[in-house]
């Protein structure tokens, strides 16, 4: 006789009885991939000019998308970006987006020295802060790539939360008490849809049926664990006008599920440190 269906123990409590956390946010990279991976402004014209469509198409068409369902996003941004498109980084907080530390020239954190990565976080919260007239209290690492003391260096910043570890299905503190709110690889966009031949970055395109299949699986076991669904995406990818209907379906199911809190990062940190985002029966 076969047993009833395994029932999986829920993970966190979410406000207002929700079932899952829903973080959806944006990695603005412009130009700064094609700079981290050795282009130059002299060269590679194709590969800068693919990165830059970011800034400048793929993402105010991004925010008339989230203004249109007015839903909240984080969006991490390199200081070099930043400097080179204020008036994204000022529209990003004027439409009541998080904005978020994402590196000056995306740099890979793992191949800096502590007193090096501390110059580069310095200099990521200062443009920021100037640019945009707010301090960021929220950090991914470029690559998702963390060194053993990139906690104790946000927190001497006054950072509240890191979303750049894959350690758990729901958001965990650190031991010095930084919030860590985890992603995983299967729900980045860029597994999915980077590609350029040279410098090779990215695989084979996917299709779209096969991604939304995939983010949508993804959320419906989110919400049968209590988990918190975190969808990485970069708007040189998912702000060309295909990708933006394919973000637009998916939205529209989770909407019309009425399952989620969908938060900012600053939100959603907040709320587990509070405890009652952490894991059911754990305490902080």
């Amino acid at each position: 006789m076969i047993p009833p269906e395994f029932q999986p123990a829920k993970r966190a409590e979410w406000p207002g009885g929700a079932a899952c956390a829903v973080m959806l946010c944006f990695d603005v990279d412009g130009e700064t991939v094609a700079l981290s991976e050795g282009a130059t402004y002299g060269s590679h014209r194709s590969f800068l000019s693919m990165c830059r469509y970011g800034p400048e198409v793929g993402a105010p068409r991004l925010l008339d998308l989230f203004a249109h369902y007015r839903l909240p996003a984080t969006f991490f941004v390199p200081a070099h970006v930043a400097g080179g498109h204020p008036g994204l980084v000022r529209r990003i907080v004027a439409e009541g987006h998080e904005l978020g530390l994402h590196g000056d020239r995306h740099e890979k954190l793992t191949a800096l020295s502590r007193p090096r990565e501390e110059a580069v976080l310095d200099r990521s919260l200062e443009v920021l802060e100037r640019v945009a007239g707010v301090r960021p209290s929220g950090h991914r690492a470029p690559w998702f790539a963390t060194n053993p003391w990139t906690p104790e260096v946000l927190v001497s910043r006054g950072l509240d939360y890191s979303a750049s570890e894959m350690g758990d299905d729901v958001p965990y503190l650190h031991d010095n008490g930084l919030v860590e709110i985890p992603g995983q690889w299967a729900m980045e966009d860029w597994e999915q849809f980077a590609f350029h031949p040279e410098p090779a970055i990215g695989f084979q395109p996917a299709g779209h049926d096969k991604v939304l299949r995939m983010w949508w699986d993804e959320y419906l076991a989110a919400k049968r664990v209590g988990g918190c669904y975190v969808l990485t995406m970069h708007p040189f990818l998912m702000g060309r006008p295909a990708k933006v209907r394919l973000l637009e379906d998916l939205l529209r199911r989770i909407l019309e599920d009425g399952g989620a809190w969908i938060a900012r990062g600053r939100e959603i940190a907040d709320w587990a440190r509070r405890g009652t985002g952490t894991p059911t029966g754990e305490s902080v």
